[in-house]
């Protein structure tokens, strides 16, 4: 079956069993929406994988260094998870905490990216000198 059915099917499964639950039992809709999410990214793990190999295979065959290339799908599954974790953060209106989630998360990238800027500014003093 296309990931984008078994997504869309899940969906709307999902939706049905909160609106139900949200009259009966509101505290478990919290449980539903996090083993939505789990069952979402399971289904597209598998496209995920697809996507790092042949993105990796299409840099490798520029001779881009490799490193580059999994600092750049570090930076983005960061980007990914904050945004999941934020929207359910949100949500159940912990708003303080998805903020402080993501400014935590933009200096993990910082910290992730800063050989390359320091690369990029030693190669500007060579150029300068």
């Amino acid at each position: 079956m296309n990931i984008l059915l078994k997504i869309t099917i899940l969906s709307l499964v999902f939706v049905l069993l909160s609106v139900l639950l949200k009259n009966y039992r509101p505290e478990y809709v919290f449980l539903l929406r996090i083993f939505a999410i789990t069952a979402i990214i399971y289904f597209a793990l598998e496209y995920v994988e697809k996507f790092i190999n042949s993105f990796s295979s299409v840099f490798s065959s520029f001779n881009i260094d490799s490193s580059h290339i999994s600092l750049l799908i570090k930076i983005v599954g960061i980007a990914i998870i904050t945004d999941f974790i934020y929207d359910i953060l949100i949500d159940n209106g912990e708003i303080a905490m998805a903020n402080t989630i993501t400014i935590f998360s933009k200096f993990i990238v910082l910290y992730l990216t800063f050989p390359v800027l320091n690369g990029i500014i030693a190669f500007c003093l060579k150029i300068i000198e």
